[in-house]
């Protein structure tokens, strides 16, 4: 008996549903279902803005009141997107956001979204994860025991260090860079010549601080709102690749909605991406003034040729390993 009012204590204080499928049966007419949601970013701002809150407001709107999204957002059930996401596969949480290089054990043909200078704008990114190649991620993400509902694109990730000036192809040399767990990254950077240390992004800051790396990556947005900009000096606009993060929901309780419910989720994930995609595009170039603004010096690069150059071989190397013509599927969508 104290096991089990521990338990509903605990579920109280994270504001979890006690049972499965939330404080009520989809049609028991005993008020709307309580849903959670998981994400490690900030409540407003970064590359994100209210894409959380928007998300659970649509719910409501599509489902007509008979969902409610409860946003725990900024790290609350967890500063791990990996352990997010897989909270959603198991049922622990409803909803979750997150890198796919987190997935790519679900979803291999998400590695596409890894490969160096092969996403050309936000239109380019729209194009192909609403298209054929969304389709694929879908089906198998799906067989993994999650609905994508959608994809965030926080934006082009480039390098930046804490100490050490850099400004050329030549000063990564040596660096220690904290990457994503990712074979497509760890290969990226060492053709570009640097350490790659895999690291959960939580963990950045302290790695930096403490000399464990020299040097981290991503795009200008996630720089401001997980806080590097209080310890980065310098940051070159290398454009390496895109980031990608998907919104996702356990299939379990899913296939448990009414169709129309499960309708209304769907429609709520494509409003809240649109509301994502058009926000982040202002958003790139308020966070990179605060960067400067900041005393961060901001390297911009006359030409990204010489970094092409060493890594224009990834994208034939796991061409194959991705198979089904997606990377081909991709340069395509960038002529339409």
């Amino acid at each position: 008996m104290k096991k089990v009012c521990v338990f509903m204590l605990f579920a109280v204080l994270l504001g979890l549903p006690l049972f499965a499928g939330g404080n009520s049966e989809s049609g028991s007419g005993q008020g709307p279902i309580t849903m959670t949601y998981g994400s490690s970013q900030p409540p407003t701002g970064g590359y994100m803005g209210e894409t959380s809150f928007k998300f659970a407001q649509f719910v409501n709107e599509e489902t007509q009141g008979a969902i409610k999204v409860n946003v725990h957002h900024s790290g609350a059930l967890s500063n791990n997107e990996r352990e997010l996401l897989e909270m959603a596969q198991a049922g622990t949480a409803d909803f979750a956001m997150g890198a796919t290089t987190y997935i790519l054990g679900w979803s291999p043909s998400m590695k596409v979204f890894d490969l160096p200078f092969l996403f050309e704008s936000v239109e380019h990114f729209r194009d192909v994860t609403r298209g054929p190649v969304g389709k694929i991620m879908e089906d198998e993400c799906a067989q993994h025991g999650v609905i994508l509902l959608g994809h965030v694109l926080p934006g082009f990730r480039s390098v930046f260090t804490a100490k050490k000036a850099i400004a050329t192809i030549d000063d990564l040399k040596g660096l220690k860079i904290r990457t994503m767990e990712s074979p497509v990254y760890i290969e990226l950077f060492k053709s570009l010549g640097m350490l790659p240390t895999p690291m959960p992004s939580s963990e950045l800051f302290t790695a930096l601080q403490t000399g464990v790396v020299d040097a981290g990556e991503n795009d200008p947005a996630s720089v401001v709102s997980w806080g590097w900009i209080d310890i980065v000096k310098y940051y070159m606009l290398d454009q390496h690749t895109i980031s990608s993060n998907i919104l996702v929901m356990n299939k379990a309780k899913f296939d448990k909605l009414p169709p129309e419910q499960q309708q209304g989720i769907r429609k709520a994930g494509v409003r809240a991406i649109d509301y994502q995609l058009d926000y982040v595009q202002g958003a790139w170039g308020d966070c990179l003034k605060q960067i400067k603004d900041k005393g961060i010096v901001v390297v911009e690069l006359r030409s990204l040729a010489p970094f092409q150059e060493r890594v224009q071989h990834l994208a034939d190397q796991y061409d194959k390993e991705i198979g089904r013509n997606i990377v081909q599927m991709v340069r395509d969508a960038a002529k339409k």
